[in-house]
């Protein structure tokens, strides 16, 4: 069995009037959802093992059964999803990352069943995480170098907390830069042992106000969420996204029930900002990477490190090496300069826990020591 792992999942089945029942497996779905992350059918294609021409095949095929395209594809322009693609890649986010917590446990307890009749080796990572746009390429990208990553994303805290629980290898979560960053770690650090764990740097990104193509409402600022007329989507609770918003909204004393659709949620960037493109909603907050592949506007309101959390014995791991190695190099530095609101500097370093918060704590120490000079 080294060469599988038995994973649940979510699949989808088609059902027309007097046929037999289709199940679609997934590929379809993950193909659709990889042409959303890049805009193009061919790296959407080989980020799932498939030939370009099979990839094609495969969306002319479900566009003949469903009566509608699915993909549009721009000469010059790469290739964007056509309404109903982008409401399947819609509806499938929703729908996996609401059991997500669900599938990781249920995954972790598959593995522990079946490790007796699996053979020795540390070819293969777990990995819970935030959602990130480049983070969920690292699976197929690390496959050609004899890793097996199995990802499952999960929110910020949830994430960690499996890291600490044992049920996962690797935590990815995110904390802004800033007068935020304090704040935020105070939620972090629950999970983080600085004597058993140690972080890598992944990136630093942009998050910022995802807004319809053209910004038709001129919304520049989150006060303009609070305005009548105004639907916003959110992520869900648990998500490093939401946490940050809360804390924007605290510091500039807006309150969350003065924002219509502020109870919406989303469960990843990719959802939030095909909620926005198929108009269902006017803005949400993510990253700019997520906002610029589906032609929304994009205001930026702060920059975040991406984190990988592990325990400090995987450091030992075969895998564990090939992915900070792969992490430093000049090809996926490459990929990650490419993608809009992405920095790389530091990308595959390992940082010591205490390092990565204690300018935070400092400042805000900082902080407060000033405003009681004031006061």
């Amino acid at each position: 069995m080294n060469e599988y792992a038995l994973l649940p999942g979510l699949a989808w089945n088609w059902s027309a009037s007097g046929e037999v029942r289709r199940n679609e497996d997934g590929t379809l779905l993950a193909l659709l959802a990889g042409v959303a992350e890049t805009g193009s059918v061919a790296q959407a294609a080989r980020d799932c093992g498939f030939s370009y021409r099979h990839a094609w095949g495969l969306i002319r095929t479900w566009e003949e059964r469903l009566r509608q395209p699915l993909v549009d594809m721009v000469r010059g322009s790469g290739s964007t999803l056509a309404p109903l693609g982008l409401r399947l890649v819609h509806l499938d986010a929703r729908l996996k990352s609401r059991f997500a917590a669900q599938m990781a446990a249920a995954a972790d307890e598959v593995r522990r069943d079946l490790m007796p009749f699996q053979g020795a080796g540390r070819d293969r990572l777990t990995l819970h995480a935030s959602h990130d746009p480049l983070l969920t390429r690292l699976p197929e990208m690390l496959h050609g170098r004899g890793v097996q990553l199995e990802m499952h994303v999960l929110g910020s805290s949830e994430s960690l907390g499996s890291l600490a629980a044992g049920r996962c290898d690797i935590a990815g979560f995110h904390c802004p830069q800033g007068s935020l960053a304090a704040s935020v770690w105070t939620a972090y650090r629950a999970h983080l042992d600085p004597r058993a764990h140690v972080l890598i740097r992944f990136a630093q990104r942009s998050q910022g106000l995802m807004v319809s193509a053209g910004n038709p409402k001129k919304l520049k600022t989150l006060r303009d969420l609070t305005r009548s007329g105004i639907d916003f989507v959110n992520r869900q609770a648990g998500a490093g996204t939401r946490l940050v918003f809360d804390l924007l909204l605290a510091e500039q004393c807006l309150r969350p029930q003065d924002i219509a659709g502020y109870s919406n949620e989303e469960f990843t960037h990719v959802a939030v900002a095909a909620t926005i493109a198929s108009g269902a909603a006017d803005v949400g907050l993510g990253v700019e990477a997520a906002a610029r592949r589906f032609g929304l506007e994009f205001i930026p309101l702060l920059r975040e490190n991406y984190y990988l959390a592990i325990r400090r014995d995987t450091l030992a791991y075969p895998a564990l090496e090939a992915l900070l190695k792969y992490l430093a190099t000049p090809a996926w530095r490459r990929i990650l300069t490419a993608e809009p609101g992405y920095v790389a500097r530091g990308s595959g370093r390992l940082i010591e826990c205490e390092l990565a918060w204690r300018p935070a704590t400092a400042a805000r120490t900082a902080k407060f020591a000033a405003a009681r000079r004031l006061g």
